[in-house]
C-alpha cells in the first residue's frame, strides 16, 4: 500500500526531471543533399490561412515550404527548405500578411 503513495511523488518527480533539462537553442539548420539547408519554422499570419496561403508565400518568398501542422487558424508549423535559410527566413517575415516568422525551438522558463 505505501507504493501508491510514492507512485504520485515519483512521476511528479521524473516530470520536474524532463522540464529542468538544459534546453539547447535552435540546431543549426541541416544542410540537404541537393545543396539546401533545411530548417523547421513557425509562421504566423496577420489573420486566418488556408494551405492556399502557405503556398503563396513559398512563391512570393521563393523557398519551398511544406505544411507540418496547423497550430491554430493563424500559425502553421513548415519545414522550409531553400539556398540560405537565414535570407529565406528574413523574406519570410517580410511577406505581406505575415506577421512573425521565427525558428521552431524549444522554450523554457529562465
Amino acid at each position: 500500500m505505501l507504493w501508491r503513495s510514492r507512485v504520485p511523488a515519483l512521476g511528479l518527480a521524473l516530470l520536474a526531471q524532463a522540464c529542468a533539462q538544459p534546453q539547447t537553442n535552435a540546431p543549426a539548420p541541416a544542410p540537404a543533399a541537393t545543396g539546401e539547408c533545411q530548417q523547421r519554422v513557425i509562421v504566423s499570419f496577420q489573420s486566418a490561412a488556408g494551405s492556399d496561403m502557405v503556398a503563396a508565400l513559398a512563391t512570393a518568398t521563393g523557398v519551398r515550404l511544406t505544411v507540418v501542422s496547423r497550430l491554430l487558424p493563424d500559425t502553421y508549423v513548415l519545414d522550409l527548405a531553400a539556398a540560405d535559410c537565414g535570407a529565406a527566413l528574413q523574406r519570410l517575415r517580410a511577406a505581406a500578411g505575415v506577421r512573425a516568422a521565427d525558428p521552431d525551438t524549444r522554450r523554457h522558463p529562465h
